[in-house]
């Protein structure tokens, strides 16, 4: 039976379970690891006609003692996967990041990507500007590249119960509040200090705003967090691992999720909120807005604004006032409009025969 080994195959995450539905059906044996060491180990294995299927590159990096140490672990790397390629395997690698997400070693996270480019045989992208945003880095041959959009979680998660059902279940969030949140894994880059800022700054014109956070959070979220909690915003928080249930709940208590990402280039937060009928305040940046710019349920901020704070306070609040009906309309028909099911046909239409 041929083979999909994905790296790294994080089992609990819904867009890789769904990517591989129809893969499945049709044969393929997928499984796979998530360890360094690991990959080198099921290169050196899979046979010709398998597939490795590399997504997120953060564990390359995992607890390396400094720059040299993975540098050396690219080599090997490009070493293994030119082995691997020579014996008729299949190099799979889907472009989530521009580079790795708070990196320390960004020239070695460049040349890994330059790695993964040269010996892939076929690039994934799932935003259709993704080969020019990555051109200051790096380059992804034509050739190899085909697009398969991420789908939303229409399907995966339950549908809303709705933003009153939802604060109830919660029940510390008032009715009437103008909720602005972050669902999902709380981390450095995704701006969690500047939101927090805005919040306070918005919240002194209208009192009713607040804000909530619930996810797993990292302990330099967590300083950030403490360190910029405004004084005049009730924060709603949940920091830990959330159940799709409270995935459900939580996103659904919010008027709009806001993702001010200092490094953007895909979001399935924003297809989360879509699924669920919440619109979304994300960056100005070029290729969101040749992507979305013509989604009702979608609102930008400028990124070259003087100040980024004043920029995305003026974003959620704009957001805030257009809430409605209409705008949940349309993210949910932006839902409907690609499934799990359509990414998951898309995919296994890339495969060898």
């Amino acid at each position: 039976m041929a083979r999909i080994s994905v790296f790294p195959y994080w089992t609990t995450n819904p867009y890789l379970n769904m990517l591989y539905m129809e893969a499945r059906s049709r044969g393929w044996r997928v499984d796979g690891k998530w360890r360094y060491h690991e990959l080198l180990n099921e290169l050196a294995v899979l046979e010709a006609g398998d597939i490795m299927h590399i997504h997120w590159t953060s564990p390359v990096a995992e607890k390396v003692k400094d720059a040299a140490e993975l540098r050396s672990r690219i080599a090997r790397l490009d070493t293994a996967l030119a082995g691997a390629r020579s014996r008729g395997v299949n190099v799979f690698w889907t472009v989530h990041n521009t580079i790795s997400h708070d990196t320390t070693y960004h020239a070695e996270e460049v040349e890994l990507a330059k790695v993964l480019a040269r010996r892939s045989s076929r690039i994934l992208i799932l935003n259709s500007q993704t080969p020019g945003v990555v051109s200051r880095y790096y380059e992804l041959p034509s050739e190899k590249v085909r697009r398969v959009r991420h789908a939303s979680y229409r399907g995966v998660y339950e549908p809303s119960p709705g933003r009153r059902a939802a604060r109830k279940r919660i029940g510390t969030i008032p009715p009437g509040d103008l909720v602005v949140g972050i669902v999902g894994g709380i981390r450095p880059y995704k701006g969690v200090g500047d939101l927090l800022r805005a919040a306070g700054r918005l919240a002194e014109r209208n009192p009713r705003v607040s804000m909530l956070l619930a996810g797993g959070t990292t302990p330099e979220a967590m300083a950030e967090i403490e360190e910029a909690m405004p004084g005049n915003v009730t924060v709603h928080r949940r920091h830990g691992q959330l159940t799709d249930d409270e995935v459900v709940t939580w996103a659904s208590a919010c008027d709009l999720f806001a993702l001010p990402y200092t490094r953007i280039l895909n979001s399935g937060s924003m297809l989360l909120a879509a699924t669920l009928g919440v619109p979304c305040v994300v960056p100005g940046e070029p290729h969101l807005l040749a992507e979305y710019g013509g989604e009702q349920w979608v609102e930008f901020f400028d990124v070259d604004a003087t100040s980024r704070v004043d920029a995305l306070a003026e974003a959620v609040e704009r957001g805030l006032d257009r809430r409605g009906g209409a705008r949940a309309r349309a993210a949910e028909q932006f839902a409907a409009s690609y499934t799990m099911h359509d990414m998951a046909v898309d995919f296994a239409e890339l495969l060898p025969k």
